[in-house]
């Protein structure tokens, strides 16, 4: 009857049955490679129980697999309808069963590991008659730790037990097998190795490959579904449990709901699973929906062709969780889906060739192995890998063999120089299993000092069903601990554990239990570790050394704390806040110097403006490629420092006040005193060196560090010489400061989140300036005072310091020009447009179709819309407006930036003058604030790299080097230095974007009043003309730009030239502007001045600002104009001398030939001839003579 059934099903593996069973019968190792979908894992084993075999084992690498293919199994195998009839198959996995008596059983392959190492009687137990049984090692293209663990242990077993091989077949199969697998077993003397390959093996439908790389995920989601059938199902595979929600969200977003995409992931139950299997249409899944799932209707698969694959770094000592290229094996995993139920269409959005990567790295070469040594070491084999490793088809590396021998002896738990375990490692073996080793040592430790051992236990049960703290969010309020998330789910545990033993087993049901105490959304959580505390506690009451101590439970978060900390103790992190740095990085406080942030998904988790939680014990440390720099630290405990005794070593920078500071004051001999006997301490060369118990160090140290903090006040002050212009300006713009001191609330919010260091800006009415009052270390007030300073210089350059809100608010172009300016609102939207969706910023970053203007509008995008920056300058004015594309000949794009050192010697990064657009010109928000660790976040989701220089008044970053589109700059400036700039020297430079005006343009300089009347309209047509208005005096630094425009980019200079002066300051009718030494007015004026008298000195020339007079000039301009020929004013430029009195009335009365004398202070004209230079504008000049 099963082979029957075997035929009515019709898979692609009955038809090399007959071949394939005879050379099981013959040979004792088969190797098996097919096509995915062709039967291997459901067929094959109802076949070889057709053919009497005694028992059949078959691995499957995750739990669910094992219960689903059994049930598929027992529907197909048979036509007998009796529901109390015997089936065909069973399942087992670790703490649970389902007929495991039957002659086919699903098992992982972690617990067919255990049996394997664990029971020397494993194989005659089994083996009821002469015929043989089975070991079936499934999905060995994963290769996952305990699958090379099963293959060497059967491997050990045929080679030191001949007599196994005539009792048993092992068969491996995958639908792509690495030949070392084949090599391993072949090279065994006197076993019967064969193999059977047929990966031409149709599906029982065609199967289409479309390429379509770097295309968007949802867009190619949203493409087939609106071309498919209505059953028609849509399964995406991407790299990350975060990706496959996020990917979800986005769908429902961007089709307001009207596809529903579910996930297919790890941590869901199966009963979940089944259920968006029977009514979803698309899917987004990991690896886990390679196999097994079985998908009704699946007509697409869309593959991203990447995974997350956890590595251990020897030398780091860290798991990092990489984001990798899938393997072929993985790829042809990923395609076999399809062709099942109907045609299928296979959709590779990868640009890679998978054949270049036949097959992944085996997990056991890149995983950390000190758990698995240990339960190697404690198993009746008593030896580690270097001794197994002979056995496995790849061998780990000998360094990681060495670095894995050398952590146990310093935990104590080898001894050295020797493969025996100390007294407490056989202690540790004595225990149960619990899946690692840090567990085992906190559950012993538990059960031994702490008297808490049951707490442990439950701990230990469902901490080991956990690869992800989303549960963490499920869990009802009245549950969760202020302690952290160890509390919290121990008290879940202990109220389902209450309830169970309260009652009869037969009326315990846990669905109602968890429905009526809300935790229905974890019940299956709730159910795999109640399962496995059964078998802790079965375990326990076994044992004689631990059975009373199992059974203690105190509930003290103290003594729970402190058996965790005896196997975690690396896992301490303390709060960078609270050693006077990043307010919510976490630093490991111990071998390593590890930055960490907290799960968000964490109870210790605090709201943004309270002070985050001090001192933290974490389970897991992850780097993940989605997380730049940082690791991530989950399921977490509050800690108290005086509860840690593992030993540290800290050492402390210090500059040279802060090492005299501690001598002087006594903060040093103090603490010496106060620590004498618990921590050594040393200080020297500006260095502290603190070495003791972790938690005593700890102290020590913050009240070190909190004696440096020393509290220093200054002031801005003006050290220009008393009545020369440049005093009166910067006394001016100094008091203007002391009218908006909320311009420096950003800068005080930075030092405050980054340093822990108080700044309080006051208005000092008698002085008319600032007092600055700076609170922390003496080595980062310094630096705050260096801020300061460079913001006295630009205040001192600027004639006006403008108010945040001046400018040109953003507006429409005029209804004619904008007709033709479509592409230019499109464009300024991408910058300033909020609403953009992650999938048009994506295509944008990493699409197919992405450039380097694309990537620079995703960054400048991230800076307006995220961080409510204004974008201004270069950029707006080449790509924004004018679309303009320039790169130099003959240099590649790694050669396009060049290194200027700054004034404290560091290499600052420019771009080649000849590359257009060249760079990105941002203003920070005055309100706010702006933390540049989070924007470089920003930037790493979608793959764009950067580097940051840090200036006092600026970011400079250095973006995509490296990258084929080719590198960029971007200036992010101070908003209180920015308010400082205020002149321009290009009208079409003065344009600026801002967020939610998503097709205007504004000006930072209001260059619209008259003399000038340049509006936006001029602007923009200027910019498509290629073609300029110079607006300030002209001198060697704006002559090199000129240059800059004109002769490398093919721009025009446009005349007249005009010089924009701010408008006065309130209450003031003029305004003086010092004129640069090396302008042409300058120079021309020194040349007419030494015709007069040759020995003149000019000491200053300052250009006069009174919109009073201008006023006054250009209405007297348009009357003469009128009476003249041609209506040519006939304007000449001309300078005037006075002294004394006369010149206090020039600047704010003006001057004409009237009160002329030769004798007295009130000169006369004289003309200026500038044949090359026609400035609109007045001139004041001091002379000396």
């Amino acid at each position: 009857m099963v082979y029957y059934c075997c035929f009515t099903i019709q898979l692609p593996l009955y038809e090399s049955s007959i071949e394939l069973l005879k050379t099981i019968q013959k040979n004792t190792v088969i190797t098996i490679s097919t096509s995915t979908g062709s039967g291997k894992s459901s067929l094959l084993p109802a076949l070889l129980f057709a053919e009497g075999y005694d028992k059949i084992f078959v691995t499957q690498p995750r739990r669910l697999p094992c219960s689903l293919i059994c049930d598929r199994v027992n529907k197909t195998m048979t036509t007998d309808t009796n529901p109390n009839k015997e089936n065909l198959a069973g399942w087992a996995v670790s703490g649970d069963k389902h007929n495991s008596r039957a002659k086919i059983l699903y098992l992982t392959d972690g617990l067919l590991k255990e049996y394997l190492l664990n029971n020397e009687n494993f194989i005659t137990n089994h083996t009821l008659t002469n015929k043989s049984i089975v070991i079936f090692v499934d999905e060995v293209h994963e290769r996952s730790v305990n699958i090379d663990l099963c293959l060497a242990l059967i491997a050990r077993m045929l080679i030191d037990n001949r007599a196994v091989s005539s009792r048993i077949k092992v068969i491996i199969s995958s639908a792509t097998l690495h030949p070392s697998v084949s090599k391993r077993f072949q090279s065994i003397k006197n076993v019967k190795f064969a193999e059977f390959t047929n990966s031409t093996m149709n599906t029982l439908y065609p199967v289409k490959t479309i390429k379509r790389p770097n295309a968007n995920i949802i867009n190619i989601v949203q493409e087939l579904y609106n071309k498919r059938e209505r059953q028609d199902q849509i399964l995406c595979f991407v790299n990350s449990v975060s990706e496959v929600n996020q990917c979800c969200r986005l769908l429902a977003d961007i089709s307001q709901k009207t596809i529903v995409a579910y996930p297919l992931v790890q941590s869901q139950s199966s009963s979940t699973q089944k259920e968006y299997l029977r009514k979803g249409s698309v899917f987004f899944s990991t690896t886990v929906a390679e196999t097994s799932l079985t998908f009704p209707s699946l007509k697409y698969v869309v593959d991203t062709g990447m995974i997350n694959v956890p590595i251990f770094d020897i030398e780091a000592q860290r798991m990092i969780l990489k984001e990798v290229s899938a393997a072929e094996s993985t790829i042809k995993q990923r395609l076999g889906r399809l062709g099942r139920t109907q045609p299928g269409e296979y959709y590779a959005l990868y640009d890679f060739d998978p054949k270049m990567k036949r097959f992944p790295v085996p997990q056991i070469c890149q995983s950390d192995l000190i758990s698995i040594e240990f339960s190697l070491r404690k198993s009746p084999l008593k030896n580690g890998l270097d001794y197994l490793k002979q056995f496995l088809p790849e061998q780990p590396k000998s360094e990681a063999i060495f670095y894995t021998t050398h952590e146990l002896i310093r935990m104590q738990v080898l001894k050295e120089n020797s493969n025996e375990l100390t007294a407490y490692g056989k202690s540790l073996a004595k225990l149960p299993d619990f899946g690692s080793l840090p567990m085992a040592r906190c559950v012993l430790a538990a059960l031994r000092k702490y008297n808490c051992g049951r707490d442990l236990i439950c701990l230990a049960s469902i901490l080991s069903v956990l690869n992800t703290t989303n549960l963490l969010t499920q869990i009802p309020p009245r549950y969760k601990s202020s302690d952290g998330d160890y509390m919290t789910l121990l008290n879940v545990m202990n109220e389902i554990l209450l309830i169970k033993q309260s009652v009869l087993p037969k009326s315990f049901i846990l669905a109602r239990v968890c429905e009526v105490k809300g935790l229905s959304h974890i019940r299956h959580i709730i159910g795999q570790a109640l399962r496995r505390y059964d078998t802790l506690e079965k375990a326990f009451d076994l044992s004689n050394d631990y059975r009373e101590q199992a059974q203690i439970q105190c509930g003290n978060w103290i003594f729970i704390a402190k058996a965790l900390l005896a196997g975690y103790s690396d896992n301490v992190f303390v709060s960078k806040r609270d050693l006077q740095d990043r307010t919510h990085h976490f630093l490991c406080y111990g071998s390593t110097n590890d930055i960490a942030v907290l799960d968000l998904k964490s109870t210790l988790i605090q709201p943004i403006s309270q002070p985050p939680v001090s001192l933290v014990i974490a389970r897991n440390i992850l780097y993940l490629s989605s997380v730049r720099l940082v690791a991530v630290i989950s399921f977490l405990g509050k800690l108290k420092a005086d509860w840690i005794e593992h030993g540290v070593e800290r050492h402390i920078k210090l500059n040279e006040s802060e090492e005299k500071f501690l001598k002087a004051n006594n903060g040093y001999s103090t603490a010496r005193t106060m620590f004498a006997n618990t921590v050594q301490m040393g200080l020297n060369n500006r260095l502290l060196s603190l070495t003791g118990t972790a938690g005593v160090t700890l102290n020590s140290e913050l009240y070190l560090l909190q004696q440096l903090i020393v509290q220093e006040t200054f002031s801005l002050e003006n050290n220009n010489k008393k009545d020369s212009t440049t005093y009166k300006n910067l006394s001016q713009n100094l008091f203007s400061v002391t009218k908006m001191t909320q311009i420096f609330n950003p800068l005080i919010r930075r030092w405050a989140a980054e340093k822990q260091v108080t700044i309080t800006v006051n208005n000092n009415a008698a002085t008319k300036t600032c007092d600055i009052t700076v609170k922390g270390r003496d080595s980062e007030i310094r630096k705050v005072k260096e801020e300061f300073d460079s913001f006295l210089g630009w205040l001192q350059t600027c004639a006006v310091v403008r108010h945040p809100n001046s400018g040109v608010s953003p507006r429409l172009l005029r209804a004619q020009m904008r007709a033709n300016c479509e592409d230019i609102e499109e464009r300024i939207s991408h910058i300033t447009d909020p609403k953009r969706t992650y999938i048009d910023l994506y295509n944008n970053a990493k699409g197919s179709k992405a450039t380097r203007e694309t990537r620079m509008e995703v960054v400048a995008w991230i800076a307006v819309c995220k961080f409510n920056c204004k974008l201004e300058g270069g950029f707006v004015r080449d790509w924004i407006v004018g679309k303009y594309i320039a790169r130099p000949a003959n240099v590649s794009p790694k050669d396009w930036i060049e290194y200027k050192a700054n004034r404290h010697g560091v290499n600052i990064p420019y771009m080649n003058r000849e590359v257009v657009p060249a760079d990105l010109d941002c203003h920070l928000p005055t309100y706010g604030s702006f933390d540049i660790e989070k924007f470089q976040d920003q930037l790493h989701k979608f793959n764009i790299k950067c580097k940051y220089y840090r200036e006092e008044w600026r970011y400079i970053l250095l973006i995509d080097e490296g990258v084929r589109t080719g590198p960029f700059t971007m200036d992010l400036i101070e908003p209180h230095v920015a308010l400082t700039h205020d002149r321009i020297d290009f009208d079409v430079s003065n344009l600026v974007l801002e967020k939610n005006y998503t097709r205007d343009l504004g000006m930072r300089i209001d260059i619209q009043q008259k003399p000038y009347s340049i509006e936006l309209e001029t602007i923009v047509k200027n910019i498509k003309n290629k073609q300029f208005y110079v607006l300030r005096s002209i001198d060697n630094r704006l002559t090199e730009r000129i240059e800059k425009m004109t002769k490398i980019r093919d721009w025009k200079q446009l005349e007249p030239t005009f010089n924009v002066l701010p408008n006065p300051p309130l209450k003031s009718n003029a305004l003086l502007v010092p004129l640069h030494h090396t302008s042409i007015t300058y120079q021309a004026l020194l040349k007419e001045m030494q015709k007069i008298n040759p020995y003149i000195e000019i000491k200053s020339i300052e250009e006069i600002k009174n919109p009073y007079m201008e006023e006054i000039y250009e209405g007297m301009k348009k009357v003469i104009s009128t009476q003249r020929p041609g209506f040519n004013p006939n304007e000449r430029e001309l300078f005037h001398g006075t002294s004394g009195d006369g010149i206090q009335g020039i600047t704010e009365y003006g001057f004409d030939d009237r009160f002329y004398n030769s004798a007295s202070a009130w000169g006369r004209f004289y003309r200026l001839v500038v044949k090359f230079d026609k400035m609109l504008t007045y001139l004041l000049i001091i002379v000396n003579v």
